[in-house]
This record gives structure tokens, sequence and C-alpha cells, in this order.
């Protein structure tokens, strides 16, 4: 009986193995694909979280400001929207210099960027200057750092530096130039994908590019955004509205000063904010002027009613 359930074990053990033997196994090569979609899902789904959260920061940050102004006395208002025109100005200027990401007067911007002579640029050389683990693929991370100098001169100047807007615009460049180099679709940038789209027509394109900063909420998106927020929410985004208006019109009071005390310093900046600092000055010099005319007059009456009084009180002269 012994014998006959040890020879029992031993074929169902065999036809297990048997079976085992011919369900087929995943090659190297299946196993990779996996790992390519896994990480292509990977970061898909890390970027549509990214865009989500960097738009709901804007709409906080444009309701910020909106909060901020509306708190402004009219003056003051004046002048801050005159210097967010003149920012607007600089940016559209820095914009212009921007070249296409991927194109071959932005890598020649960033080899040169590198320290070397724009005449001598050669991909394979410039590929491998910034494959920093010598994979011979550029990842998410070294596709970024080829753009973070260029996207440095783009905010150059400016009198508002946002560096959330500025890793945006480094991440949307990567994205872009995966979006058209990366033709395995892995989620990187290969060297000879890279070589190959170095000897296109489209390496040498100059379609402008739209930059983070130059886009526009509309005030309806900006309404509807504060409407839905709840109290504890709206409160948060108030109180930080009102100390950026601190530091606001720290900053004006600032130029008002030095306008009064030099001419000359107005000239650096645009028409438009030099026509609101000086009718904010005037208009803060007549306030001040009107209130020592009041406080003469005040004084003066003060000083009539006291006679008057005094002379009640002394009676009529015997």
């Amino acid at each position: 009986m012994l014998f006959l359930s040890l020879l029992v074990v031993t074929l169902v053990g065999s036809l297990v193995r048997a079976d085992e033997s011919v369900i087929p196994t995943k090659t190297e090569y299946e196993r990779y694909l996996d790992q390519v979609l896994l990480r292509q899902e990977r970061l898909k789904s890390m970027d549509e979280t990214r865009r989500k959260q960097f738009h709901k920061y804007e709409l906080e940050k444009e309701l910020k400001h909106k909060m901020m102004l509306r708190a402004m006395n009219e003056y003051d208002r004046k002048v801050q929207e005159a210097l967010d025109a003149e920012n607007v100005d600089k940016m559209k200027e820095n914009q212009k210099k921007l070249h296409h990401p991927g194109n071959k007067k932005a890598m020649e911007e960033a080899w040169m960027a590198d320290g070397f002579d724009k005449e001598s640029f050669n991909p394979k050389t410039f590929f491998k200057l910034h494959d920093l683990n010598g994979d011979n693929e550029w990842d998410p991370f070294e596709l970024e750092a080829v753009f973070e100098k260029e996207v440095e001169a783009l905010f150059e100047g400016l009198n508002d530096i946002d560096e959330r807007e500025k890793s945006e615009e480094v991440s949307r460049m990567r994205e872009h130039v995966v979006k058209h180099l990366d033709t395995n679709e892995d989620g990187m940038v290969g060297l000879e994908e890279f070589l190959a789209f170095a000897k296109g027509k489209e390496f040498d394109h100059e379609d402008p590019w739209d930059t983070v900063f130059m886009e526009t909420i509309p005030d309806s998106e900006v309404d509807d955004f504060e409407s839905k927020l709840d109290a504890e929410e709206k409160a948060h985004l108030e109180k930080e509205a009102m100390e950026e208006k601190t530091l606001r019109e720290a900053k004006i009071k600032q130029y008002e000063e030095e306008s009064l005390k030099n001419q000359e310093m107005l000239k650096e900046h645009s028409q438009q904010l030099r026509e609101a600092i000086l009718a904010a000055n005037k208009a803060k010099e007549l306030a001040q002027a009107t209130k020592l005319v009041g406080d003469a007059a005040v004084k003066k009456s003060e000083e009539v009613a006291k006679a008057a009084a005094e002379k009640v009180n002394q009676g009529p002269k015997a």
C-alpha cells in the first residue's frame, strides 16, 4: 500500500513537471517590453499629475494677485498694474530669444553654455556629453538638464521670478522633445534616435515656442475657482495675498522715494510705470497738502473759538 502511494506521488510529480516544461516563459525582450510599458505609464501618470497641480497653483497665484490688487489703494494699484505690464513686456522680449526645444539652435546654445564654440557643434559628442550615466540614453533628468540654462536666461531680468514656473517650463520642454524624438516610445531619447533626428529637416526648424509664463487664465475661470473654495481655503489665500500686498507696497514706496530723489532712475522703466509713479507721488503730495490745510483750518477754528470763549468769560468792561 505504501509502495502504491509513493508510485502515485511520483507519477503526479512527473506530470506536474511535464506541464511546467510546456508553459511558455517570457523572453528577455518581452520582459524588457513590460518594463518599458510600466515606465511609460509611470511617467505619463507623473506628468499628468504635475500638470494638474501646476494649473491649480497658477489659479491660486492669479486669485491671490487679484485679491491683493483689490485691497490696494487706487494709486498703489495703478503702480502695481504698471509694474505687471512692464514684467509682461520683458517676458515677451525674452521669449523672442528662445529657441524651439530640441532644434539645432537650442542644442547649439546648450553646447556654447558648456564652453564650446558654436562652429564645433557635433551631435554625437553633444549627446555623450549630456549622457551622464553613459548608457546611450537621455533619461528625463538628463534631458531636462539640457534646457536648464536656456530657461534661466528666459527668466533673466524679470521683476518677479517664479521658480515653480521655471521648473514647469523645463518639464514641458522635456515632454516635447520626447514626443518628437522617442521613436521607440520607451520614454527615453536614445543616441541613435537623437542622431537620426539631427539629420532630418525638423532639426533646423524655427517654430516659436509658447512659454508657460505667457499663458493666461480667463477671469471667468479664476472667479469660478474662487466661488468653489471653502472658507478655510479662501482665508488662507487672502492671508497670503495680504502678505504679498505688504511686500509690494514697500517696493512701490521705494520706487516713489527713489524717483523723488533721482528722476534718472525712472528712465530705466516703461512710460506707463513712470506715469503711474509720478501720479502716485502727486496724489500723495496733494493728499498731504490737503491734510495740512485741513489741520490748519481746524487749528484756526479752535483758536477763534477759544478767543471768543475767553471774551465771553471776561464779560463787558466796566
